[in-house]
């Protein structure tokens, strides 16, 4: 007797390796902090916790989908214009975004060698294939990221600092990248971790997304903030390219109107106090 039929999903899913999560328990210990993840023991601050707390009695309402104060507080806190913000659940929501705006059955997607799990699952669930580019001394090699350019990539994922490796690209390698890529490929800043890096030669991609036409730059507050329940991330880009990711996101974020956590997030001494006592490994964003 043959197998009854059952639906098939698009070519590519199947070759998808599942994301494996670190372990949330394990045994004698009260409570477990996920390193793989980079979850922080530090916690979220005390304002962001009070701020979500006051909402607490109104969890019969549907999210604000375009999460409108929350992106007039991170335009505020890092003066960029709102409109030009999108705000997804964790990062991670928004590099799945882009993969479906901006790829499709044949195209290409490059990423290092030990980038974030996410960039390859992003890229074969629209058909496209994920290319690799070697790292140097477990660093992203500029040169060898263009030299895997053909006609069909359309999407470069850029993890600066990166993780797992702690390793980042200095800002002009990041605009020689640029500078090498044709105007049609989005170049992927995926600075998760910017919050951590206090080098000279580092920016987080502000700069280069304010004056480019093809750069998104994506940020998370699940990591330094300590807010990775809430699963916010947020993206910053070319008018166009918010255009297209707002046309297919839905209802992503948990934010409400009148939460605005952006502006009862931890204030400068206190990150200054978290990136010098934190380290970690691996995670979503």
């Amino acid at each position: 007797m043959s197998a009854l039929p059952h639906p098939q999903p698009r070519p590519g899913v199947l070759d998808i390796d599942p994301y494996v999560p670190g372990k949330s328990t394990a045994p004698g210990a009260a409570r477990v902090f996920k390193l793989s993840s980079n979850e922080t023991p530090l916690g979220p601050s005390p304002q962001a916790i009070a701020a979500y707390q006051a909402i607490a009695d109104r969890l019969e309402d549907y999210p604000d989908g375009a999460a409108s104060d929350l992106r007039e507080a991170i335009g505020r806190a890092f003066g960029l214009d709102p409109a030009r913000i999108v705000c997804g659940a964790g990062s991670d929501d928004l590099l799945n975004l882009l993969a479906r705006a901006y790829l499709r059955d044949g195209d290409e997607a490059i990423h290092t060698t030990h980038a974030f799990l996410v960039y390859p699952i992003a890229t074969r669930g629209t058909g496209a294939t994920p290319v690799v580019a070697p790292e140097k001394n477990f660093t992203a090699d500029v040169d060898a990221i263009l030299s895997r350019v053909t006609a069909r990539t359309k999407l470069v994922f850029l993890a600066n600092p990166n993780n797992p490796t702690g390793t980042y690209v200095p800002f002009d390698q990041v605009k020689r990248l640029h500078a090498g890529l044709p105007g049609r490929v989005v170049l992927v800043l995926d600075a998760a971790y910017a919050e951590y890096v206090s080098r000279n030669d580092y920016e987080a991609g502000i700069e280069l997304v304010a004056t480019s036409n093809n750069v998104v730059m994506c940020r998370t507050f699940s990591k330094i903030y300590g807010l990775a329940a809430l699963r916010l991330g947020w993206m910053y880009g070319p008018p166009e390219i918010v255009d297209a990711v707002n046309r297919i996101r839905g209802l992503s974020t948990s934010t409400r109107r009148r939460w605005r956590p952006a502006s009862r997030l931890s204030p400068t001494p206190r990150i200054s106090t978290l990136r010098a006592s934190t380290t970690g490994t691996g995670s979503p964003g």
